[in-house]
């Protein structure tokens, strides 16, 4: 079924339509999922992607396959769901867990670069958990000095100067290193 005939489905036989999108996307969708939600749970995981089928079926009428393929638009609609609850879940543990800080993998760079990457995150590894907690929410989920601070009991000023320090402390062990 080509993806303009699924479109026109969903309004006709919608029951019909998600089910052959469902068999069709699935495995795609549950790969996007596990790929970003990767240290949470399977119940995150199963709830993301039937999230991502309701908004699916939320925006079928906002599809336009000029633009994209119907794969398309679904794996960018899995990546932004994806992410989303990935922050709304670390926000709610208020911890974020060590694994989230992935051992770099090496492409096509520079051998040097590659090295202060890795350097990098074994550096933020080592960090006392509030500092890499702090690090991590600035930079990896990009959140507010104001939400960082409330989820580590601290005011706003105190963590803008804590992430000035740690910032300058990794900046010196790299140096050190290079």
């Amino acid at each position: 079924m080509t993806d303009s005939e699924l479109l026109a489905l969903m309004d006709t036989e919608p029951a019909r339509a998600m089910q052959a999108i469902s068999e069709k996307y699935s495995g795609y969708i549950y790969a996007i999922v596990r790929d970003k939600l990767k240290t949470f749970q399977n119940e995150d995981i199963d709830e993301t992607v039937q999230d991502i089928f309701v908004k699916l079926w939320q925006s079928r009428r906002k599809i336009d396959l000029t633009r994209g393929s119907l794969k398309a638009y679904i794996c960018v609609l899995a990546k932004s769901v994806s992410i989303r609850k990935r922050e709304q879940l670390a926000k709610a543990q208020k911890v974020i867990p060590l694994e989230l800080i992935s051992d770099y993998k090496a492409d096509d760079k520079t051998v040097e670069s590659e090295l202060t990457k890795i350097e990098l995150i074994s550096f933020i590894k080592a960090l006392p958990n509030d500092d890499r907690q702090l690090i991590m929410r600035r930079f990896y989920f990009g959140q507010a000095y104001k939400d960082i601070a409330d989820s580590l009991g601290i005011n706003e000023a105190a963590a803008r100067k804590r992430c000035e320090r740690i910032l300058k402390k990794l900046a010196k062990q790299i140096e050190e290193v290079s």
